[in-house]
């Protein structure tokens, strides 16, 4: 077990990490006592079972995580503030789960996930999202047209003029998407709907307050959608 911990404050840090075998990061980014952020991010995990874990402070945030593993992989991402940041790629090639959690405070926050299990009928990835204020995007793409079953995607948002993408390839995958708040839109990574592509694939969506938007499509059998 190879582990790194780093404690950063001030404006314009930047963490890159690169790590192989079997790993363990945590980083802290805050922008001190007058500073307004503008930290970078980047990490690099190859091996036997990840974890990374990254908390950010301020404005202009940034964190950039690639995990391609054997077995599982965890990163955890908690950024508060405006115009933030995060950008993940997992996957994991002996059938292993990967797991994101990434939450966001503030406003005109970013969060764009693709995970991807190499092995078919195997493993499963799972995507936690939530965001808190106006003006916030989160992207998640799941499974590939060869694999991807039992996949999980769960954004949760609350604020308003909020935007929740989603793409789902695979069989038995859920998604949860939960909307608090006005003018908020669920739909597709290409700008169009938000996808299921496979086999009893499940998809709830919850959109509460006014002028809210959901486009959504399902495409194979035993699909169920609940919005």
């Amino acid at each position: 077990m190879r582990y790194i911990a780093s404690n950063q404050s001030g404006n314009s840090q930047q963490a890159i990490i690169k790590q192989a075998g079997q790993n363990q990061a945590l980083v802290t980014q805050n922008n001190g006592s007058s500073g307004t952020g503008s930290n970078s991010l980047t990490s690099s995990q190859a091996g036997f079972g990840n974890y990374l874990q990254s908390t950010q402070s301020g404005t202009t945030n940034s964190a950039s995580f690639t995990q391609k593993l054997q077995g599982s992989s965890y990163a955890y991402s908690t950024q508060t503030g405006t115009s933030n940041k995060i950008t993940s790629e997992q996957a994991s090639y002996s059938g292993s789960a990967a797991t994101a959690t990434f939450t966001q405070s503030g406003t005109s926050n970013e969060a764009t996930l693709s995970q991807a299990d190499n092995v078919s009928g195997q493993g499963g990835t799972y995507a936690t999202f939530t965001q808190t204020g106006d003006k916030n995007v989160a992207s998640i793409k799941q499974g590939d047209a060869i694999t991807g079953d039992g996949n999980t995607a769960t954004i949760t948002q609350k604020g308003n003029l909020n935007t929740a993408k989603l793409e789902q390839t695979g069989v038995l995958n859920m998604a949860d998407l939960s909307q608090v708040g006005n003018n908020n839109v669920i739909k597709g990574l290409g700008g169009d709907v938000a996808i299921q592509n496979g086999l009893s694939n499940s998809l709830t969506i919850s959109q509460n307050s006014n002028f809210n938007t959901a486009s959504v499509g399902q495409s194979g059998t035993g699909n169920m959608g609940t919005i």
